[in-house]
């Protein structure tokens, strides 16, 4: 076994693992991450087979770890503890290092330093869809609310995202969303109050049949729980928001939803 750099041929095997569990990732988000940050995505290889990986991206301020995966038929021996220490060398001139874990990582990412912050939940809703914008955007006032929420400057990852995602905004809220596989994802979902934040979500959503909407978000946001619930959302799973380092000030009761599904603020 050995780790090197990640590679572009790596990315759908990667992903056709990722998909194995149900993650909700598609190829233009692996591929974003990678070339934002390719000196900091490793790859475990076995016999000259890909086997895992992991990838870390870097904001000015802090780093994350993410998209951490084995081959079932390779775990439990090692391989992606080695990941996750090469990952974590990687962001170690970081003061904060940011990362989403399942429930029952969360002992594991504890030895390494890592505290918990908040429970991330993810929310379903079942026979809507997402109803596509005009023309009307305005890139400057959503990455002044993401910057001012996050307390990180976070424009170079956002701008590039958003090239490939639909968002909405009003005067106190934006939320951005898109189609992933066979679902649609919202996020980031930021606004000033939750009146802001419930307008947007009302004028996106139409019916869809069976179409399926997911959104991950912090569950100390009290507001957007209430929102969702009255939208006929469900918590389907949890993950938890760990750090390791100085905690920013983030002011959670404005995030409604995360950039992606959990792997990258």
């Amino acid at each position: 076994m050995y780790l090197r750099q990640m590679k572009n041929d790596d990315l759908c095997i990667l992903l056709d693992m990722a998909h194995a569990e149900g993650w909700s990732s598609d190829i233009f988000e692996f591929e974003l991450y990678h070339k934002l940050n390719p000196g900091g995505c490793f790859t475990c290889i076995i016999d000259k087979n890909v086997v895992g990986g992991i990838m870390t991206f870097t904001y000015p301020s802090s780093g994350w770890i993410g998209n951490l995966i084995v081959d079932k038929k390779y775990r439990l021996k090692g391989f992606g503890k080695a990941l996750f220490r090469k990952g974590l060398r990687h962001l170690s001139s970081l003061p904060t290092v940011f990362l989403c874990a399942s429930p029952m990582a969360v002992g594991l990412y504890s030895e390494f330093g890592f505290r918990k912050v908040s429970n991330i939940n993810r929310w379903e809703h079942r026979g809507a869809t997402l109803d596509l914008p005009g023309t009307n955007r305005n890139l400057e006032l959503v990455l002044d609310m993401d910057r001012k929420y996050w307390r990180e400057d976070r424009s170079l990852m956002l701008s590039r995202m958003l090239t490939n995602r639909s968002y909405v905004f009003n005067g106190g809220a934006w939320l951005g969303f898109g189609q992933v596989d066979d679902h649609w994802t919202i996020g980031p979902w930021e606004a000033n109050d939750k009146d802001s934040a419930l307008d947007l979500l009302k004028g996106a959503i139409v019916d869809g049949n069976d179409q399926r909407i997911l959104v991950d978000v912090p569950a100390r946001n009290i507001r957007a729980w209430d929102i969702l619930t009255v939208m006929g959302f469900e918590v389907v799973g949890k993950t938890v928001l760990m750090c390791r380092g100085q905690l920013p000030d983030i002011a959670f009761d404005n995030i409604f939803g995360l950039a992606s599904m959990g792997s990258k603020g």
